[in-house]
């Protein structure tokens, strides 16, 4: 691994480590693990998944009744505040660090349509078929 790429692998690490999105995560975090009620609707949530993995894994399918629970759950889950502030953080920041991989991975195929398929360019390097 040369230096230069090793320099600017670490500007980019600094880069988002300082990004609004790495911050907003952080806090967001931190509210929602300080929240009480945060961490026991946290807890019974992941109680519920427990008891469906082991029906599952019983070969039992799920019931109506259970699959509204896990509805009901979720929605309490993605209804509190500060998970839900968690969450779409937890969101923004995974869009950021993809668009980010998919610079990289453009430039690593030396692709000027992201990977993408164009009828400009042809298709045959995607088996994608132009109409």
């Amino acid at each position: 691994m040369t230096a230069e790429i090793m320099e600017k692998a670490e500007v980019l690490a600094a880069a988002i480590a300082k990004s609004v999105e790495l911050q907003n995560l952080r806090s967001t975090e931190e509210a929602m693990m300080a929240d009480e009620q945060a961490q026991q609707i946290i807890a019974d949530f992941q109680n519920e998944q427990q008891r469906v993995y082991e029906l599952q894994a019983q070969g039992q399918e799920l019931t109506d009744e259970v699959q509204q629970a896990i509805d009901a759950m979720e929605a309490k889950v993605e209804g509190y505040p500060p998970i839900a502030a968690y969450l779409q953080a937890q969101e923004q920041f995974t869009k950021m660090l993809d668009t980010i991989n998919g610079v990289l991975a453009q430039a690593i195929a030396n692709d000027p349509n992201g990977g993408g398929c164009s009828c400009d360019t042809g298709c045959s390097g995607c088996g994608g078929s132009c109409s």
